[in-house]
């Protein structure tokens, strides 16, 4: 059965913690993504875009989460940014999934999200190369963020790697939410939600997952702003979906928030 998995970008964040924040005041910084994996079932890896994490602190992550708790690292930015995925960043890629070797062996390694710079063009030749190298082992999921890119064309290229097309939703332009895989990536950056954008979400969500496909969702990270607030309310809101007599969804919410 399809799953909907809710969740932050990132968990590391100082400013989230104290009175009325998302940690308790007393809370070690060791312990916060113990606590986190009490409140979400995945987490957005921010951090390996700058620094890929030794195999040791990749046994602890699954040492202090639970055996369901899945995670979505995002794509170093060698390959990204420096290489912008051309052949000179192949190489690393092996190194990067070598380090997230126990998440995968686990079944705890969610789609890895490779996000391009901005300034980025189309160039489909060279986005084929890249995808034709990548280990199908492992899912994928692209984020665009040049505007050329936004073609059938490229929807077509994913769709032959069952790989995911980013839905982006940030303050200067809606989602692309364009269908290209047998999962769904989202990332909800906008500096503001209300209800209604949450509700018109968990819509979309709730028809991804009764389509059969899991769907990761993640909550834009601010030092000072409250995305767990979001997350929490598109949980609830998927949840009165599922008692409302939605068939073939299945989510796996904390019981206390």
């Amino acid at each position: 059965m399809a799953q909907a998995y809710i969740g932050l970008s990132g968990y590391s964040y100082k400013p989230w913690q104290g009175p009325g924040r998302f940690y308790p005041p007393t809370l070690k910084q060791t312990g916060f993504l113990g606590y986190y994996a009490t409140r979400y079932d995945t987490v957005e890896l921010d951090g390996v875009w700058y620094r890929l994490p030794s195999e040791k602190a990749v046994v602890g992550w699954l040492a202090t989460t639970p055996p369901h708790f899945i995670f979505a690292p995002k794509v170093h930015r060698q390959i990204s940014h420096r290489s912008r995925l051309k052949p000179e960043g192949y190489d690393f890629i092996r190194l990067m999934l070598s380090r997230l070797k126990a998440l995968e062996s686990a079944k705890r390694l969610g789609p890895l999200l490779i996000q391009l710079p901005p300034n980025l063009g189309r160039d489909d030749d060279r986005l084929s190369m890249f995808l034709q190298q990548l280990p199908t082992s492992v899912q994928w999921a692209i984020e665009f963020r040049h505007g050329s890119w936004h073609d059938t064309a490229v929807e077509t290229l994913l769709r032959r790697f069952n790989v995911s097309w980013v839905a982006a939703d940030t303050d200067e332009r809606p989602a692309e939410c364009r269908d290209t895989a047998n999962f769904w990536y989202v990332r909800l950056r906008r500096s503001t939600y209300d209800e209604r954008d949450l509700a018109e979400w968990a819509e979309k969500i709730r028809k991804m997952v009764s389509e059969g496909k899991n769907c990761y969702v993640y909550c834009k990270h601010e030092d000072e702003g409250s995305p767990w607030v979001w997350a929490d309310r598109l949980l609830q809101l998927c949840e009165m979906d599922q008692c409302a007599g939605t068939r073939g969804i299945s989510l796996r919410c904390s019981e206390s928030r």
